[in-house]
């Protein structure tokens, strides 16, 4: 029986979602079935939940950087990927959000220095962090980021054009708060700002 074995394993993966490989090449084929929305002052997003992870591909209208807004509960994460990838935290006040810790960034991209990340730095990443975005000293246009999904009730997405004139794009047209400031976005986080999560997109964890 071991051949029949063999046989539904071999059907069963053939038949399992695939899943976007977080290299910075948005593939049509590994994003099918991505929820896919234009980004309010130009590029797009694609939305794809599978498993215990949400992956989100950024395709920016020029060359620049991507920043997700997460929020879970009382607390909003800026994850963030530009030529290396960080993480910082919002905590709800009374009456405004203050930020609770800054970028450790990590997984830098120095090409000029003959260094780049890997495949296992970024797995280490991940599962350190429950989150892992491509980075790129080059300002790449296409950012894909892998987040576990149980860490996220809301999501808003932004995409700062570094080259002049600098211009910010965000996901969903819906959001009115700082999640697009441009300081943010940059990476010069304010010591308190303002969030209403209620206006992001609410993720679907059906998938």
């Amino acid at each position: 029986m071991a051949w029949l074995t063999i046989a539904v394993l071999w059907f069963a993966a053939l038949q399992a979602p695939s899943v976007p490989v977080i290299d910075g090449k948005v593939d049509d084929a590994e994003w099918a079935g991505a929820t896919t929305a234009a980004l309010t002052g130009g590029g797009t997003v694609r939305i794809l939940p599978r498993g215990e992870f949400v992956y989100v591909a950024v395709h920016g209208p020029r060359a620049g950087l991507a920043s997700l807004c997460a929020a879970k509960g009382g607390v909003v994460r800026i994850l963030h990927a530009s030529a290396a990838v960080g993480e910082a935290r919002y905590e709800r006040g009374v009456s405004t959000w203050k930020q609770t810790s800054a970028f450790d960034f990590k997984l830098r991209d120095a090409p000029r220095a003959g260094r780049s990340p890997t495949s296992p730095e970024y797995a280490d990443y991940l599962r350190a962090a429950g989150w892992v975005a491509n980075s790129s000293a080059a300002g790449s246009p296409d950012r894909e980021f892998q987040v576990r999904a149980d860490a996220i009730d809301a999501l808003g997405v932004t995409f700062l054009a570094t080259s002049e004139p600098m211009s910010l794009s965000y996901w969903p047209a819906t959001i009115a708060d700082d999640c697009t400031s441009t300081p943010i976005a940059q990476g010069y986080l304010p010591a308190s700002a303002s969030f209403d999560p209620s206006t992001w997109h609410r993720l679907n964890r059906s998938r």
